[in-house]
């Protein structure tokens, strides 16, 4: 059984969307400051031509060697994922290049609770689904949606605790995925609860549009020249000033001992 009309559209539209992101990241130099992120572009554009590619060779689907790739690939996806929430983090969390004082600590602390509670959500949740590879993946989709908005989640936290206003392309990219992790949760949550086949895929299909619409909502920020200089928020913009009064308080302090 082929893919249906819809299927096919979207597959070809995500991918379109996919090559014209991949094409605004590297024209405008942006893989330098999100390479996971672009690295994860660059996977899912050759993703889709491989998948493509098999469904041509192998006329299902359901083959073996298309579920090989399109899982083995949904693990690399995963993983790549979860990078770009920490490449998220380090872009916020380090605007000099270097980590903020007990940022690090709190984006971790904040993440490893957030990655309990996703695991421990989605081993006692029961799919229903009709076989033990269906079940194990729809746990494993649960997990993945959850563990990408707790761990972003951790982010903005971390990031609001200390003071710290990330700049526009980051953000902009950042609310665009937690976006996309909401819509994704509640499609798992729904699979979980009703089964893969509830309303014909309604679930996925609203899921791969709200991704669609992200990822142009992506290509259209990415495009735009991002604002010259950072800006802090007024608590962290306080402290900075408060200690330069003080550095400076200190040097004339010490050039004062020096000319006795």
């Amino acid at each position: 059984m082929g893919l249906t009309l819809t299927a096919q559209v979207l597959w070809a539209a995500g991918f379109l969307e996919h090559a014209a992101l991949l094409f605004v990241l590297l024209v405008r130099r942006r893989w330098r400051i999100f390479p996971v992120f672009t690295a994860l572009i660059g996977f899912n554009t050759f993703r889709t031509i491989l998948l493509a590619l098999l469904l041509v060779i192998y006329k299902s689907p359901s083959s073996d060697q298309y579920a090989f790739a399109y899982w083995g690939a949904s693990f690399v996806d995963l993983a790549l994922q979860i990078g770009i929430i920490y490449e998220l983090a380090r872009v916020v969390l380090k605007p000099t290049g270097t980590w903020v004082l007990d940022a690090k600590r709190q984006f971790l602390i904040y993440g490893i609770i957030g990655a309990v509670i996703a695991a421990a959500i989605a081993y006692g949740i029961n799919p229903s689904s009709p076989t033990t590879r269906d079940f194990w993946i729809e746990k494993g989709e649960l997990f993945s949606a959850m563990l990408t908005l707790e761990l972003f989640a951790a982010m903005l936290f971390a990031s609001s605790r200390l003071g710290l206003v990330g700049s526009s392309h980051v953000m902009r990219l950042g609310q665009g995925w937690a976006t996309w992790a909401i819509v994704a949760l509640l499609a798992e949550g729904i699979y979980s609860h009703f089964g893969p086949d509830w309303h014909n895929d309604l679930p996925d299909t609203v899921r791969i549009l709200v991704y669609q619409a992200v990822t142009i909502y992506w290509i259209v920020t990415l495009w735009r020249p991002e604002p010259k200089h950072r800006t802090l928020s007024a608590d962290m913009q306080a402290y900075l000033d408060s200690l330069h009064v003080q550095l400076q308080s200190e040097l004339k302090h010490v050039g004062s001992i020096g000319k006795q």
